[in-house]
């Protein structure tokens, strides 16, 4: 006995000694991208999506097309590219999530960065939705030699003007996504319990989960090969598309450009101020900024990599990626037929429903099905892979200790994003995913960039943020590009989201006014989700105020304070230079100053 008793207490401070060592161990590195090269991949990645390919095109359709191209690059220039750069500057020069690099900018006004967090937590629960309904067609379709079962007519309760021909396709496909895909009742059979989960696409959900965590779990360099792949597929896809629907209808196809898409209407541009809204929420969705993604990735970046140039690339490509994807799908339209683009709308009806009746009819079986599904998954799943990744780093970034079990918290957080994706496999699932997809990009995410360039440009100042990014990043700012920087974030850049901020909020107004919203539980949950960083930020303020107070009471230095960037607001190496906790091979000799603290 006695000597089973001194066994247990040897395995038991055996046990605690190995506890306390692993706990007493320095944590493992941040990291950073090899090269610009993966940076620039994973900024393309997070940038370049489905709503180039889904959402621009409507958009040029309801604007008459190039006409609503002149909007689309003034928003660009004013909103989208200096947004873009100011975030990139702010992610290279801390080397930190949202969370925390606006808890050291502005501790006052820090619930922006948690704002950014929270909408984007949103956003990778109903994506990853798009990824599973990817995954249950590519599955449908692996039967290379049959025809695709969402361009046949055989199914029972089919509507009878289905058909070979195109409009009859179309309905055919209609029929397959929302009652075989979405497993929603036909007619009236809406009866109690009807609105049970389709296990199926739960399966296909959890798959999509899986592929999310077994990319990730290597960690940010690990996703290079993957996003290869995802980044240059689309366009090699497109183009085929291209090729063969213009092979069939070019004459057609020809005339319906010029005259939908190719000609300028300046008085529509004067007359209807929609358009511009459009434009700019377009250019503020589509490149992702204000949604703290940008600066998470570039927060991996080495602190002297030329983000002027990746902001150059990236947008360029994000704007010609959406013209050429708007060609194609015009080029489809006048091939399946005219009215199908307005019908689809700002849905994923247009890739769910009108792409698969197309590649029906492309011939060669299940084929052309399997690489169209294969482009609509590298479209989204790329941007999906960063997304997740700024809501973990954000994670990694505010629990420091978490990084020693980085895998099993990466497995984790995927599963409970799975499960609260489970509502959206419900038969009346495609409603959460709607208000989910509508609410998260709204108002919120204007303020979210509002409140960004004011932070920079006003409470931290423009001059001593420019010094920033000439003298630590070492980009070249000449005289023209200060003084645009200055037009853009001064001015330009904050009045233009404050006009688009108002007259949003000024439109859902006017819906709830004229009623024309029902005032259901999903309806209230997407106005509490859209105006959420109206309360996050300032309950942080005040939580941030209360805080100061308590420790050094309410004189006017000591309050100030919390409106000043803290000397943790400074590059990686110096923060980690008084930090012994984190292991760094690569500090610099010499006294760790901060520019512009």
């Amino acid at each position: 006995m006695k000597i089973f008793v001194h066994h247990v207490k040897q395995t038991i401070h055996s046990s605690l000694g190995l506890f306390k060592k692993r706990l007493n161990a320095p944590l493992p590195e941040r990291g950073t991208f090899k090269n610009w090269w993966s940076s620039v991949l994973s900024l393309i990645s997070y940038s370049v999506g489905l709503g180039n390919f889904w959402r621009f095109p409507y958009l040029c359709s309801k604007h008459h097309g190039v006409t609503f191209l002149i909007p689309y690059f003034i928003a660009m220039i004013c909103i989208g590219a200096p947004l873009y750069f100011l975030e990139l500057a702010l992610g290279q020069y801390v080397s930190l999530a949202p969370t925390q690099l606006f808890s050291y900018l502005c501790p006052a006004l820090s619930g922006v960065g948690y704002g950014m967090i929270l909408i984007l937590f949103a956003v990778v629960i109903y994506y990853n939705i798009v990824i599973a309904w990817t995954l249950f067609y590519l599955g449908a379709g692996l039967s290379f030699m049959r025809p695709n079962p969402w361009g046949t007519c055989e199914y029972q309760d089919m509507p009878q003007n289905c058909s070979a021909e195109p409009g009859g396709r179309l309905i055919a496909a209609k029929y397959y996504f929302e009652h075989i895909v979405l497993d929603q009742p036909i007619g009236d059979e809406v009866q109690l319990g009807a609105n049970s989960i389709h296990f199926k696409m739960v399966v296909t959900l959890g798959v999509a989960w899986f592929l999310v965590f077994v990319c990730l779990a290597g960690g940010i360099r690990g996703t290079k090969k993957v996003l290869i792949f995802t980044v240059f597929y689309p366009y090699v896809m497109m183009a085929f598309i291209l090729a063969w629907t213009a092979d069939k209808s070019e004459d057609l196809m020809t005339y319906k450009l010029s005259e939908t898409f190719l000609q300028v209407n300046t008085s529509y541009l004067v007359t209807e101020i929609s358009v511009w809204n459009d434009a700019s929420t377009q250019v503020i969705y589509s490149l992702g900024v204000a949604y703290g993604g940008i600066t998470t990735i570039a927060s991996y970046n080495k602190i002297d990599q030329n983000i002027l140039r990746d902001t150059i690339i990236v947008c360029l490509l994000e704007g010609l990626t959406s013209i050429y994807c708007a060609y194609v799908v015009f080029s489809i339209s006048s091939y399946m037929s005219e009215e199908f683009l307005m019908v689809s709308g700002n849905t994923p009806d247009l890739v769910f429903v009108t792409f698969p009746a197309l590649v029906s009819r492309m011939g060669f079986g299940g084929i052309w099905s399997l690489l169209f599904f294969f482009m609509i998954l590298a479209l989204g799943f790329d941007s999906q892979l960063m997304m997740v990744e700024a809501v973990t780093t954000a994670l990694f970034d505010e629990f420091h200790i978490l990084r020693r079990r980085y895998v099993a918290v990466i497995a984790a957080f995927c599963f409970v994003l799975f499960l609260l994706g489970i509502p959206m496999t419900l038969q009346e699932g495609k409603k959460i995913f709607d208000m989910l997809n509508v609410y998260t990009s709204s108002h919120s995410l204007l303020l979210l960039g509002f409140l960004e360039v004011v932070i920079v440009a006003y409470v931290y100042g423009f001059r001593k943020f420019i010094g920033i990014i000439k003298e630590e990043l070492k980009v070249w700012v000449p005289t023209p590009l200060y003084y645009f920087w200055a037009a853009t974030w001064l001015c330009l850049t904050p009045a233009s989201l404050l006009v688009l901020l108002s007259f949003s909020i000024y439109s859902e107004y006017q819906k709830v006014w004229k009623e024309e919203e029902n005032f259901d539980a999903l309806f209230l949950t997407g106005i509490a989700l859209s105006f959420s960083v109206f309360i996050i930020v300032p309950l942080r303020a005040a939580f941030v105020f209360l805080k100061k107070w308590i420790k050094g009471g309410l004189h006017r230095e000591n309050v100030s304070k919390i409106w000043k960037a803290t000397s943790n607001f400074c590059p990686e190496y110096v923060r980690n230079g008084r930090d012994p906790d984190v292991v760094n091979s690569h500090l610099p000799e010499g006294e760790f100053t901060c520019i512009g603290v």
